[in-house]
């Protein structure tokens, strides 16, 4: 394989990658709000902590997928 077709796999594997953690987090805020919603007698604290734990591993996916794609580009022009 070329350089051009390796980074193209990487590139449409991050996609992926990014675009399923999307859905997923979007599934689980769609049920967290519809939770919330439901039972009133939920505290706002458990709503606010079960949400920054779904905006984590957004986030540590996303930014950890973006990383590996810099690292493997930044080293494939060097």
């Amino acid at each position: 394989m070329g350089d051009l077709q390796t980074y193209f796999y990487l590139a449409l594997i991050s996609v992926i990658m990014i675009g399923l953690t999307l859905t997923f987090v979007g599934i689980a805020a769609a049920g967290l709000l519809r939770w919330f919603k439901r039972d009133h007698g939920q505290t706002p604290l458990t709503f606010w902590l079960v949400g920054s734990a779904i905006t984590v591993v957004l986030l540590f996916i996303v930014v950890g997928t973006a990383g590996v794609l810099y690292g493997f580009i930044r080293y494939g022009t060097s």
